[in-house]
């Protein structure tokens, strides 16, 4: 019998199924696994429809790929300037692997040529353009176009931190700390529902900040959150100036989401000493492992951060429309600018 005109998976004894539905074990290992993923879904983030792809082999589940289906406009990735606005009108439906709010992608299982090639089947029904972000270099992906996406920063814990620090990075993180030591920092694990409104304005203050935008949260993002971490909150008086989100499971910490009054920002450090709080509150849970999210490398590179290599991967469904995308890739990875 000749297999080879079958759609990918039925000659592997494989399955796929598309749900809408967080599986209950998604991600179990992860902080932002399947409580973040089914929270996130909650807050109707606009823009984006989230699902998954579920693979079986033999009736026995072997993996769960998140996607997501977005409107995508090529000058999301560009920095502010005329390329920018002239390019934003060319936007393609995205059928994308991954999560719209997670700097790594996971796929929970098997990811062999067979399963990919399953998942991109599906894919390639969905949209004329299917990617994957945020993945590894080495993801078996013939006929797609690899990318270089922003590093993640994470911050390995070894011993004690602040002994393994040289005395002049242990005198400017006390200087900095010293600087902010007049706010008054609050810890909860549901935010209260008279500081939302200042919460959502300090994220919508760094997120206009940001020299990529994607998703953009909604107010109900913050209610849906109640009990999943922690928020800290930074005050000046009675008006808070920052905040962050941390998610934390086993020896892993996640710093989320932050925002703040940027006219604050130099007088206290706060940006600076947000993320040493965040160390310390992963030290206080036992953490070795805190992920500080793709941005304000200077700032993570001091405080001792790897930088981790992430990858996108893009496919056009029409032949001419890749190979014009592989040409024009330097327009979609990270500019100097965002490295800093």
């Amino acid at each position: 019998m000749n297999l080879s005109g079958l759609r990918p998976g039925l000659a592997s004894g494989l399955s796929i199924e598309d749900v809408a539905d967080t599986p209950d074990d998604f991600l179990s290992q992860e902080p932002d696994g399947g409580a973040f993923h089914r929270a996130f879904q909650a807050a109707h983030i606009p823009d984006f429809t989230c699902r998954y792809l579920i693979v079986s082999r033999g009736g026995k589940r072997v993996a769960v790929a998140p996607y997501f289906l977005h409107d995508f406009s090529i000058a999301t990735m560009l920095p502010d300037g005329w390329l920018k606005n002239a390019l934003s009108w060319v936007k393609f439906r995205i059928a994308c692997v991954g999560h719209p709010s997670t700097d790594f992608g996971f796929i929970d299982g098997e990811t062999s040529p067979e399963v990919l090639a399953l998942i991109n089947d599906r894919l390639r029904d969905m949209a004329p353009l299917a990617a994957y972000k945020g993945f590894a270099d080495d993801l078996p992906l013939p006929g797609f176009v690899r990318v270089r996406g922003l590093p993640v920063c994470m911050l390995h814990i070894q011993g004690d931190y602040y002994a393994g620090l040289d005395r002049r990075r242990r005198k400017d993180f006390r200087k900095k700390r010293q600087a902010a030591s007049t706010l008054r920092v609050e810890e909860y694990t549901t935010l209260p529902e008279p500081l939302l409104p200042q919460v959502y304005q300090l994220y919508l203050n760094t997120m206009k900040q940001a020299p990529v935008h994607f998703e953009t949260l909604t107010p109900e993002y913050f209610k849906e959150m109640a009990g999943l971490g922690q928020f800290h909150l930074y005050f000046e008086g009675e008006r808070p100036i920052g905040f962050l989100q941390m998610l934390t499971l086993g020896n892993k910490a996640n710093l989320k989401y932050m925002g703040m009054d940027y006219q604050r920002n130099r007088p206290y450090y706060l940006y600076f000493v947000m993320c040493l709080n965040a160390l310390d509150a992963s030290l206080r849970a036992g953490c070795n492992e805190l992920e500080l999210g793709a941005s304000s490398y200077q700032v993570n590179r001091l405080m001792g951060c790897e930088l981790v290599e992430t990858s996108v991967y893009y496919r056009h469904r029409n032949a001419l429309a890749n190979w014009l995308l592989g040409k024009l890739k330097f327009l979609l990875e990270p500019t100097v600018d965002e490295l800093k």
